[in-house]
């Protein structure tokens, strides 16, 4: 009989009711967190043979107190109704602003103290997560490290590694020594015990693009480019990831010839809200990607999808009108990119001009500047960049980069990319634009499918 389980995450659950409307609507759905939360466990809660629920960190806004307190209720309704919910949590889900840190032996230590030296009372403490949460998995653990990484068995045969990958909190997240020492040795007593095993932690063990590690390294899973050879040959086979917001699912071959699948799942409180629901049967495991269709929240008249789609695009519209406009709004709206103002700042005058170019111009109007106009698909010239950049990034988000070389659009991208490559090219040699045209036509397209997956353990 197949064992049957869904992965969520990413929740960054935000309880209005009790701290007010949040005064921002970011790529995060905040306000609507609670409702399309509740969708999604309605929607696990009907799958009848699907028992198990993991949530792979980042499960509050910002660590809110009030939020923690009302999510522990919402998963107790699980628990209630005979299903089991396993979760990790991650560097949103506690005190972060001021936080001191020191590390002994290896494991990072959270002071999180405010500048008074004292405590915020309204954010959960990093210390005080496992016991809120010990009952979604730490529990019943078959092993736990460090209090809030632990292994599980999911059914007979079957077990699941629940990595926190918190690291320092801010410039390293990843696998200290004596954790990788740690989840090696559950490997190879899930093997001893001839039991499957998968993985699931925070951040992305695999770039959910080729340039996200040049974009921002720091989002990814600290020392990603050698842990990824240590557990795939280790055995590890497949480990399901959050944190970027994106939908995506890439595969790493070591050196020594054994692959590893990074499963990086989009967050549900944002479009397109995702669940990974999975089924593992002799050996194998089957993904298939739903979303939340529904949710009790004034829609006007759109469906969820549309609703969600329509606040992801106008964070990306915002993004190209504050960068003819506002600066310090551009450098805000990128952080929900995962780009910083740091990164940007030497640049003001040619984002602004940038800017202003983005708002009016179509791809004709970039082939005439580029002197290949004549050369692109006639379907093509009059598609408003604005508008292909806004769905490009949703495409991106969402795993469906749709525009191969052989559609109108991705051959004028093309065409132009190459031509820019002819006049800038030797400036661009040790950049991550080197070659303009596959810079490009990585963002446009992927034929590698992100929504389903089939693959041995």
């Amino acid at each position: 009989m197949p064992t049957n389980f869904c992965l969520i995450t990413d929740t960054h659950y935000y309880n209005a009711d009790a701290l007010g409307l949040a005064a921002e609507h970011q790529q995060k759905t905040l306000n609507e967190s609670g409702a399309i939360l509740d969708a999604a466990l309605d929607t696990f809660l009907a799958r009848d043979g699907c028992d198990v629920l993991l949530i792979a960190g980042d499960i509050t806004c910002n660590g809110e107190r009030e939020s923690h307190e009302e999510l522990v209720r919402k998963l107790r309704r699980v628990q209630a109704a005979g299903k089991r919910v396993l979760l990790i949590t991650s560097t949103h889900d506690y005190e972060q602003e001021n936080n001191a840190r020191k590390l002994a032996e290896g494991r990072p230590i959270a002071l999180m103290l405010t500048v008074t030296g004292e405590f915020n009372p309204g954010v959960m403490r990093r210390d005080e997560l496992r016991g809120t949460y010990d009952e979604f998995g730490f529990a019943d653990a078959i092993s736990v490290y460090d209090e809030l990484s632990y292994c599980a068995q999911i059914a007979p045969g079957l077990r699941v590694l629940m990595l926190n990958d918190d690291g320092d909190g801010r410039s390293f997240c990843g696998y200290y020594p004596a954790q990788l020492e740690w989840i090696l040795a559950q490997l190879a007593d899930a093997k001893a015990a001839g039991d499957a095993i998968f993985a699931v932690t925070h951040h992305p063990l695999l770039p959910p693009f080729p340039l996200y590690p040049n974009i921002s390294k720091r989002d990814m899973l600290g020392g990603f480019e050698t842990t990824r050879d240590i557990l795939a040959d280790a055995g590890l086979r497949v480990i399901f990831t959050g944190h970027t917001h994106i939908h995506n699912i890439g595969a790493h071959t070591s050196a020594a010839g054994n692959t590893i699948t990074d499963v990086n799942t989009a967050a549900l409180c944002g479009y397109p809200a995702p669940m990974r629901l999975c089924s593992f049967d002799d050996g194998v495991l089957d993904i298939h990607t739903e979303t939340v269709q529904d949710f009790a929240w004034d829609l006007g008249g759109l469906t969820a999808q549309e609703y969600l789609r329509d606040v992801f695009d106008h964070l990306v519209r915002n993004v190209i009108r504050c960068a003819a406009h506002d600066f310090e709004g551009f450098a805000k709206e990128c952080n929900g990119f995962s780009v910083q103002r740091e990164q940007i700042v030497g640049y003001k005058l040619p984002i602004k001009l940038l800017g202003h170019f983005l708002e009016h111009a179509t791809l004709g109007t970039l082939g005439t500047l580029l002197l290949c106009r004549g050369k692109l698909p006639k379907e093509a010239r009059r598609v408003k960049l604005d508008d292909l950049i806004t769905e490009v990034m949703r495409n991106i988000y969402a795993g469906t980069e749709n525009y191969s070389p052989e559609t109108p659009v991705g051959k004028a991208v093309q065409i132009l990319a190459g031509r820019l490559q002819k006049l800038v090219g030797k400036r661009l040699r040790g950049s991550i634009a080197e070659d303009l045209p596959e810079f490009f036509g990585a963002l446009l397209y992927d034929d590698s499918p992100d929504w389903e997956w089939r693959g041995a353990l």
